[in-house]
């Protein structure tokens, strides 16, 4: 029995060189046959199952469109009789760009590229799902950067994705072994690569924090049990964040003790939403059970007794990449929003203000996964 077709989804944003370095794979094929699929995403499963079953191929190259997320892509591939698997998610940079689109606060739409008149993303947070979702950076055009320059810029992907294999590449020449048939896609591993979900998932009581090297490059991890003063932290999510490359995590405002709040920042844009219910602000009985994983997930962020539900899973847990890292600064900053007994007894009597916008989720919406930003998302949006 034949083995399946391994896929390769090739990802990065427009102009990066993607169509460049398929053009020198196809040229180079050096005796695999390689067939390219362009198509719709809703599309896109059939696609590479038809082409599959013509049986002249030894490989699969996805060439996805500019803003295309590549998590959304692999979410939606469904294999039909073990024809083909998905093998790579390889992203695209640009050497010479990186920094100007990573510090962008444009809009897709502003540029051009927005997939349709709902798609309200920035170019950062398409180029931040592109690199922190694959198993492969190619970093290309850079023959266009100092070798000081490319030295950071390793730095900063590594950093961002520490799983990712980094490849330098000028004009898009990279040997196809690096590339296809590489075995590097595990869809647990893969989505769990990001720098910032690894420090947030270390053990607390180790050392979570992302050492800086010796560029400056580094993060680390604020955590606390109090609740913010929802003015305090709106006036410091509207001022600039320098040298500030990712931060993501959780929140917990003094005003809203049911619902946790989501912050993701990326370079020159930071946006914020709920991002569930917590554990605590939901009755025992209401809990699932028979779910050992998730009950010890519970317990492990759980503070104090367990049967106390004045605190619970409620939590600040953010983590901070970055270049060059003030770390003191960054955690009196956040601890200067904590809210102080007082204001803690006013915000459970509805006198503290709360100017971050309302928040809608379903009563069964528990835990803190990715908050999609769709027609109905209410949260804050905006560049530094």
């Amino acid at each position: 029995m034949n083995q399946p077709l391994p896929v390769t989804v090739l990802a990065g944003l427009p102009g990066v060189g993607k169509t460049t370095l398929l053009d020198h794979l196809l040229a180079d094929q050096a005796g695999t046959s390689i067939a390219v699929v362009r198509a719709r995403i809703d599309d896109l499963s059939s696609e590479i199952n038809s082409v599959a079953a013509e049986g002249r191929f030894n490989a699969i190259v996805v060439e996805a469109s500019g803003t295309d997320d590549p998590q959304v892509i692999a979410e939606s591939l469904v294999f039909d009789n073990d024809i083909a698997h998905l093998d790579t998610i390889l992203t695209v940079v640009d050497a010479e760009n990186f920094s100007r689109d990573y510090s962008s606060t444009d809009s897709l739409s502003e540029r051009g590229l927005a997939s349709d008149d709902h798609d309200d993303r920035t170019v950062v947070e398409a180029l931040i799902a592109q690199i922190e979702f694959c198993d492969v950076i190619v970093i290309n055009k850079t023959d266009l950067i100092d070798t000081d320059t490319l030295a950071k810029l390793r730095r900063v992907l590594h950093a961002l994705n520490p799983r990712a294999e980094l490849i330098d590449a000028h004009q898009g020449v990279v040997p196809a072994s690096e590339l296809l048939n590489t075995d590097r896609f595990d869809f647990d591993a893969t989505s769990s690569a990001p720098g910032w979900l690894a420090m947030l998932n270390a053990d607390p009581d180790s050392a979570s924090e992302l050492a800086a090297d010796d560029l400056g490059v580094g993060g680390f991890v604020y955590r606390a049990r109090r609740p913010f003063h929802p003015e305090r932290l709106w006036a410091l999510v509207h001022q600039e964040w320098p040298g500030v490359l990712r931060c993501k995590g959780f929140f917990w405002l003094a005003t809203r003790s049911d619902i946790g709040g989501s912050l993701s920042q990326a370079g020159g844009a930071l946006r914020h939403g709920p991002a569930g219910m917590w554990w605590a602000a939901q009755e025992r009985s209401e809990w699932p059970t028979g779910d050992a994983e998730l009950e010890a997930e519970i317990a492990a962020d759980w503070y104090g007794d367990a049967d106390d539900m004045t605190i619970g899973d409620r939590r600040q847990e953010l983590a901070m990449i970055g270049a060059s890292l003030d770390e003191s600064h960054w955690r009196a900053a956040f601890d200067a929003c904590l809210v102080t007994d007082d204001e803690w007894s006013q915000a459970s009597e509805g006198l503290l203000p709360d100017p971050f916008p309302s928040w809608e989720m379903d009563e069964d919406e528990h835990g803190h996964d990715h908050h999609d930003h769709g027609d109905d998302c209410d949260c804050g949006a905006h560049g530094h």
